[in-house]
């Protein structure tokens, strides 16, 4: 057996006579001539289960080239089997699509992050991009040091960033108290129900 390469007989069909008489058939799911290993998979009632033999035991054997349908090798597991393919459905690889997200994903972030001034503490630009994941298009004033959620909700640091709070601005419509009841929860943990 040694004369035949270790990727040339995966996934033949193979019969084995062993010293002891015992017989045992299979696919030939691993070859290893120099650790003198063979792993048949066997296919029996649809129970798949898989059979080590030693090589040096091996009285006498013959290979099929044709395997038969059901003592086939999944094709996962077969000699030439290729990885799936990255496109998945698109017209561009998985591996670009999720490249070009992340690149997308830190120019918004640093266009965002990109108007604080580095006396800004780092609490506030915390509480900053928290904010900015569920509402896009908040900003951050830099002259007033607060996050301007709209014109009538505003975020500040209260008594400082470690605790921001939403408030309304003087004159805001009774209604946006609950966009700042919304936020409230986003700082505090609590998801909406």
């Amino acid at each position: 057996m040694s004369v035949v390469n270790e990727d040339d007989l995966v996934g033949y069909y193979m019969h084995v006579t062993l010293v002891n008489g015992t017989k045992v058939s299979g696919t030939v799911f691993t070859y290893l001539p120099k650790e003198g290993i063979l792993v048949l998979l066997q296919n029996i009632k649809d129970q798949t289960s898989m059979k080590m033999v030693r090589i040096p035991f091996i009285h006498e054997y013959t290979i099929k080239s044709n395997v038969p349908k059901e003592h086939d090798l999944p094709n996962q597991l077969g000699p030439f089997a290729q990885l799936p393919s990255m496109h998945a459905g698109r017209d561009k690889s998985i591996f670009k699509h999720a490249s070009s997200q992340l690149k997308q994903a830190e120019g918004l972030r640093m266009k965002h992050m990109g108007c604080m001034d580095p006396s800004t503490p780092i609490a506030a630009c915390d509480a900053f991009s928290r904010v900015v994941r569920v509402y896009p298009d908040v900003s951050w004033d830099n002259e007033e040091k607060i996050i301007r959620l709209t014109n009538e909700v505003v975020i500040v640091g209260e008594p400082n960033w470690m605790t921001p709070k939403p408030i309304l601005v003087d004159g805001a419509p009774e209604k946006e108290k609950l966009l700042t009841d919304r936020i409230q929860k986003l700082f505090n943990g609590v998801r909406k129900q």
